[in-house]
């Protein structure tokens, strides 16, 4: 909410060093590639891409409205930014060029996902809506779904088979992308689901909510397999690199780190 970045030891918790220029709340970061290269998304109007090493050179996108979701994908070498006003900007990630505005939704982009493999990203909405397009054409290819509820958070298993929605009420809808008739539910929220991250190997989802609690599913029986819980809700999940530490973002401005299997 400072507008600042930090850039965090995972094994101290130390801070490494700080990033500033965004002059409003950081709404998503990612690093792009390796850990010198920062991707940022903010309530600014701003998506911008640092370099560590010359941090006062930073490439900006600015947007009509306030950036709330983003994602990058090194294979395609494109990223894409969501903003309040329901417009996905497709850019360059080597240099931030714009490559496509997609009028994607008519209320807030709540969560995007590219599907490296398939050259296609998914993006999702407050409107209710999730849908595919093409990283190619830039066409919309179909609805994965429409609905009244607003979709908070959403997530995509590194297969491209389901997607994952986090809602409003506290459920998790969990669609398949092929036959979107194939769908199920994951219940045990009883708030807002905010973050959803699926595991490296694609066997795990980790879900966190404004109830304040962490939960990790199974994906084979949509089972809950561990929980946690904290002081505040949590914002932002993401997993470590091999699957074995879940890291959360909440409220109270902390990063924590959990070990779900030991």
């Amino acid at each position: 909410m400072d507008s600042q970045i930090q850039i965090i030891d995972s094994k101290t918790g130390k801070s490494k060093r700080g990033i500033s220029g965004h002059t409003d709340a950081v709404t998503g970061v990612s690093f792009v590639g390796s850990s010198n290269i920062v991707l940022s998304c903010s309530w600014d109007m701003t998506t911008r891409l640092w370099n560590r090493k010359k941090i006062d050179e930073s490439l900006s996108i600015k947007h009509p409205s306030e950036v709330k979701a983003l994602t990058v994908s090194m294979k395609l070498g494109k990223g894409a930014s969501g903003s309040r006003d329901g417009m996905v900007k497709i850019f360059s990630q080597r240099s931030l060029k714009t490559l496509r505005n997609l009028q994607a939704h008519n209320s807030d982009i709540s969560g995007l996902s590219i599907l490296a493999e398939e050259q296609k990203i998914l993006t999702a909405s407050y409107d209710g809506t999730c849908r595919l397009w093409n990283l190619t054409s830039y066409d919309a290819e179909k609805t994965i779904v429409k609905q009244k509820e607003r979709i908070r958070s959403m997530t995509a298993t590194p297969d491209g088979v389901n997607v994952f929605l986090g809602l409003q009420s506290g459920k998790i809808s969990k669609v398949n992308i092929g036959n979107t008739r194939e769908k199920s539910e994951l219940v045990g929220h009883t708030d807002i689901v905010s973050a959803l991250s699926v595991d490296p190997t694609g066997q795990y989802i980790a879900s966190a909510s404004w109830d304040r609690t962490i939960k990790i599913w199974a994906l084979d029986n949509n089972s809950v397999l561990a929980s946690g819980k904290l002081m505040t809700g949590i914002s932002a999940l993401v997993w470590s690199i091999d699957g074995n530490t879940l890291y959360s973002a909440d409220q109270s401005g902390a990063i924590v780190s959990w070990t779900p299997f030991d």
